[in-house]
């Protein structure tokens, strides 16, 4: 039988396959409209794995928080081109599946269930692209009371901060001063892309790794010994106060830290403030 012309067109916005693709699935179900789509769904998944070796690094970052507030997630889902990530039906899908993750608890890509996985090759036949959930970060109140959340995405989705925030007072999180300043260290986080919040939870293996470069930096220059310690711990200092963020110069202010910024605040308000952690993304990176 012939493909009804009306047909094919509501298939096609319904599953944004391709005309001939729409017309063969009609012919191949007899003109079952469920069927059709049924068909399409598993062709789709077939040409999914064809496409999923191709690399997709352009996308979207975004974030989703639980109804009551108790739950941020932060995601990554990457396509082939910048022409796919800027349309609304490519962020719908990534907000779809962001709030999906979230309902579910889903803390890392490696725990992503099966249904998410073949939604996910589902959008590849949509979108006619390779489509990858490169990230995600998941974050649940460390204190019901005292936890306050705050999330900054930037450039339209190239990049990605959720942080966290723990008050002494509960009313502090009403204050404006508060809220500016929660702003103020995603901005932060965002721009200059810190690797802990502070000395004591920067990671050891960085460290030594770092020590080892600055180490072999300086033998190569021909230093004597007693000078290469030195030289390394003065590396690793300089290097520590550009990666911590409590350390890091403020950039709304090259004058003052971090730390000094969030004291000023606090004396306003009354009451201290902790940077508790915060999770950073950046569009394409592993």
């Amino acid at each position: 039988m012939a493909a009804d012309t009306q047909a094919i067109k509501t298939l096609r916005e319904k599953t944004g396959a391709g005309i001939m693709d729409c017309k063969k699935a009609l012919l191949e179900s007899g003109g079952d409209f469920d069927k059709a789509i049924k068909y399409l769904r598993e062709k789709g998944l077939s040409d999914a794995t064809k496409r999923s070796g191709r690399e997709a690094r352009e996308g979207v970052i975004t974030v989703v928080y639980s109804d009551d507030g108790s739950e941020v997630l932060m995601v990554e889902i990457n396509t082939e081109t910048d022409f796919v990530s800027r349309t609304d039906k490519y962020k719908e899908f990534v907000s779809g599946v962001a709030s999906t993750l979230l309902e579910k608890g889903i803390s890392n890509v490696e725990e992503i269930p099966e249904d998410i996985s073949n939604r996910v090759k589902e959008a590849m036949t949509l979108f006619g692209e390779n489509i990858l959930v490169r990230k995600l970060a998941l974050f649940k109140k460390s204190d019901a009371r005292k936890s306050v959340f705050q999330s900054y995405i930037h450039l339209d989705g190239k990049a990605g901060v959720i942080a966290e925030f723990i008050v002494e007072d509960e009313s502090t999180k009403d204050s404006q001063e508060f809220k500016e300043l929660t702003k103020n260290i995603a901005l932060q986080i965002a721009s200059m892309s810190p690797i802990s919040v502070s000395h004591e939870d920067f990671p050891e293996d960085i460290l030594s790794e770092q020590s080892e470069i600055f180490k072999k930096q300086a033998m190569e220059s021909g230093k004597p010994e007693n000078i290469i310690e030195k030289i390394v711990m003065g590396k690793i200092g300089k290097f520590i106060a550009e990666n911590c963020l409590v350390e890091q110069k403020y950039v709304k202010d090259n004058e003052i830290s971090v730390k000094k910024y969030i004291n000023s605040v606090t004396e306003t308000i009354g009451n201290s403030v902790e940077i508790k952690r915060f999770a950073r993304f950046k569009l394409g990176e592993e």
